[in-house]
């Protein structure tokens, strides 16, 4: 239920055919009447009222509620028919027939007004809809009344988008409203003022479609003779700085570089240099990057927080551009090994020894710590195994084998299915296949997912020459079936199983009351969204960490304010039984909601792996010629199916998609008018996600689990510790190096669901490349 700020910035024209937005056209438009019942007669009858203002029970026996819910689903075909006279009338007899949705049809009425340029009667259906049971309902009712105080020139209409924009810092359509209220400072006659505003819009929020707007309003402005402000040095580098962040990218790019050959200022020159090294750290242009902030570090800082995070930022992109240079690595060997001996040196310090040694190619020196470590007694199984992982690709196969047999011999069952795995991998390098067999049937048989499914894929590579197997990884036909079907079981059946526990459960969860009505009302995404907020009650009535979802965190980019509970609701919501929340898992379930229905039912159901929404990833994936069960297994990882979801860094919804990669996505498929809400809808979210991935899969020529890595870690940081790794460092090797614990745990969980969701088809395992893909410079840059 997310909110569509196009939708509300720009449709403010009125319709040529309405009515006086001065003259009530009905008795529920009339302030003193408005609770009225509809039965009563009132002197604002009029035609236009119709059969609604009659007494309806002699005229139509059927029930209140059902002629309101045929009036609203009436409304809906009206709206889209542009005929929104008759579009209010049939809200009207609907916001009188279902009480337990008013908030929520005033919000509907409310964006009807502001449609037909009624601001004012827009402003009294938002203030009703702002006082909403749901957080959803409220914020986008807050939202509505502060463009239609805006679009009315009403007094403290600057003060309504002040307070909101401060309560809620990443509020969806930020820069709309911003450019409605210069609009509005310029109707007022306010000239120099909205000028100020418009260059405010231009200058902070250069990415979004208000930008070009904005600047053409100024241009105008100044042929008129009339006063606008300048584009200042300062203020291009905070130009060039949000492009960074929001994109698009190639014009941060252009800035930068025009920015660079402009004499500036030594901060602002710093600040610029900065951004440049940032832009070819993004890309992999590692020595680039340290030339840059090595410039930047140079220069005059007076922010001692800018110059120190200058420096550490040069000294990283040294560390990543010298990586391979083997003079710079004798000199950090020198410096840790001092004039000890390597046998008197500690296991962990002789790991990151061969860390430094192995991506410069100094063979001798990791071949000697190999050997150090395998003499010596009470080596930690982590860090034997990793000082093997670093040394593969430099290092003598056969000590990576001694090594790793010490391991495997250890019985450590932590280790053991890794070590069995590459001992494989170590013995088909090393051309001796039969030896590779057996530890790759080993590895197999050890139960651990992640390493039988790279074990079969060494297996096959026996079996058949490597080129006859490998395919791009991720891909696959368009789906010979046919695209799926949403679930087909009617709405009404739902809705009475919903109203019998609504009843049940009146006082602790009103939203399954509401879930009802909205279900009748054919509003499955409202009913879902009433369903999850009835979860998350819930989870919070249970004292379990309070979850972020929702627009409310989005617009926040913090958690949901939550209320204490009194006892008496907290007692009345924990006694949610067993079988009620089995029932609303099976409700959510038959709406397509997996998310809802896997937290109501537990993480039994998660395990199943239900192909969730999967009339919308089949044909998300059929675009990009993407393997759908890879988007489904993304989306368990990331989301376990819910829609709702905001996680604590900010990403949103079914794929998890941080705000910045979305607007940077938009950018590159043309969604225009693009707000991080937009990814709470799971058809954006998955559109989006299938574009990702499928650009990450392409940037490391088929290299499945170097997209995954980056999918999560970024793409930026894979080609790092690629930069970092020798050159002939397999992909399965490279995956144990990550350092992120998050990214490495996450490529596993990852490709064991990816598996998993293909046998559910009879389809075989992913095959797997070993090789990685060249370094190159990455255009792309997200």
């Amino acid at each position: 239920m997310a909110v569509s700020m196009a939708w509300l910035l720009y449709t403010g024209a009125p319709s040529p055919a309405s009515a006086s937005p001065d003259w009530p056209m009905c008795v529920s438009d009339h302030v003193q009447v408005i609770d009225a019942p509809v039965r009563v007669a009132s002197p604002w009858s009029s035609a236009m009222c119709g059969r609604y203002l009659a007494p309806i029970a002699l005229v139509d026996p059927a029930p209140l509620s059902e002629r309101a819910v045929e009036a609203y689903r009436a409304a809906s075909d009206h709206i889209a028919e542009a005929r929104y006279e008759e579009a209010r009338l049939e809200l009207d007899l609907a916001y009188e027939g279902l009480p337990r949705v008013r908030d929520y049809i005033a919000l509907r009425k409310a964006r009807l007004e502001l449609l037909r340029g009624n601001h004012k009667q827009a402003l009294a259906f938002f203030s009703e809809a702002a006082v909403s049971e749901h957080d959803a309902v409220r914020l986008e009712a807050t939202l509505g009344y502060a463009l239609a105080a805006l679009r009315a020139d009403q007094p403290g209409a600057e003060e309504t988008l002040h307070n909101l924009l401060w309560t809620y810092p990443s509020v969806p359509g930020r820069a709309g409203l911003l450019y409605e209220y210069a609009q509005s400072l310029v109707r007022q006659g306010r000239t120099a003022d909205g000028a100020q505003a418009l260059h405010e819009v231009r200058v902070k929020h250069p990415g979004a479609a208000e930008a070009p707007r904005a600047t053409r309003e100024l241009e105008r402005m100044a042929a008129a003779g009339l006063g606008t402000p300048a584009l200042t040095d300062e203020e291009r580098v905070t130009i060039a700085r949000t492009l960074i962040r929001t994109g698009p990218l190639d014009r941060a790019k252009i800035e930068v570089l025009a920015l660079i050959e402009r004499d500036l200022a030594p901060d602002l020159a710093a600040k610029v240099h900065y951004l440049a090294g940032r832009l070819a750290r993004y890309e992999g242009r590692w020595e680039e990057a340290e030339t840059y902030l090595r410039t930047a570090q140079q220069l005059p800082v007076t922010d001692l927080g800018v110059a120190r995070e200058i420096e550490d930022r040069a000294d990283d992109m040294a560390e990543a551009a010298k990586a391979r240079h083997q003079e710079t690595a004798r000199a950090s060997l020198d410096k840790l090994r001092g004039n000890r001996s390597l046998s008197a040196i500690t296991s962990g310090k002789l790991r990151d020894m061969v860390e430094i040694a192995s991506p410069a190619g100094l063979k001798d020196e990791v071949d000697d710590i190999l050997v150090t470590l395998a003499a010596r007694d009470g080596v930690p199984s982590g860090v034997l195994f990793d000082a093997t992982m670093a040394a593969v690709g430099t290092g003598s196969e056969g000590l990576v084998i001694v090594s790793l047999d010490h391991i495997v011999t250890r019985g450590s069952a932590r280790y053991r299915a890794a070590s069995l795995y590459h001992l494989g991998r170590a013995h088909e390098r090393a051309g001796r296949s039969a030896e590779a067999s057996t530890f790759y049937a080993r590895a197999a048989a050890e139960g651990d997912p992640y390493y039988a499914l790279w074990a079969l894929n060494g297996l096959e590579r026996l079996r058949r020459e490597p080129s006859a197997i490998e395919s791009p990884e991720g891909f696959a036909e368009l789906d010979p079936d046919g695209l799926p079907h949403p679930p087909q079981i009617t709405d009404a059946e739902l809705a009475d199983e919903l109203e019998a526990l609504a009843v049940r459960y009146s006082g602790a969860y009103p939203w399954l009351g509401r879930a009802a009505d909205l279900l009748r009302m054919d509003e499955r995404d409202a009913a879902t969204a009433e369903l999850f907020e009835s979860y998350l009650q819930w989870r919070d009535a249970l004292g379990k960490p309070a979850a972020r979802a929702g627009l409310d965190s989005v617009a926040r980019a913090a958690a949901r304010v939550r209320d204490p509970l009194d006892p008496e609701t907290r007692d009345a919501r924990t006694s949610l039984t067993d079988d009620a929340r089995a029932t609303l898992s099976e409700i959510a379930t038959a709406l397509g909601d997996c998310g809802t229905a896997g937290g109501f039912a537990g993480p039994s159901y998660i395990e199943t792996l239900p192909r969730a929404y999967e009339w919308l990833v089949v044909p998300a994936a059929n675009r990009y010629g993407l393997d759908p069960n890879l988007l489904l297994a993304v989306m368990r990882v990331e989301s376990a199916y819910q829609k709702h979801i905001v996680s604590y860094a900010g990403a949103v919804g079914l794929m998890q998609i941080m705000p910045r990669t979305g607007q940077l996505i938009a950018h590159a498929v043309g969604h225009e008018d693009f707000s991080p809400a937009d990814l709470l809808d799971p058809k954006t979210n998955l559109e989006f996600a299938a574009w990702y991935l499928t650009s990450l899969i392409r940037r490391f020529d088929g290299r499945l689990p170097l997209a995954i890595a980056a999918y999560n870690g970024g793409p930026h940081n894979v080609r790092r510790w690629m930069q970092q790794s020798p050159d002939d460092t397999p992909v399965d090797v490279l995956l144990e190096r990550i350092p992120f614990t998050q990214t490495h745990r996450y490529v596993r969980k990852v490709l064991v669901h990816y598996e998993a969701y293909r046998k559910q088809q009879s389809l075989p395992a992913p095959r797997l490349s070993t090789t990685l893909p060249p370094q190159r410079v990455d255009a792309v840059s997200f």
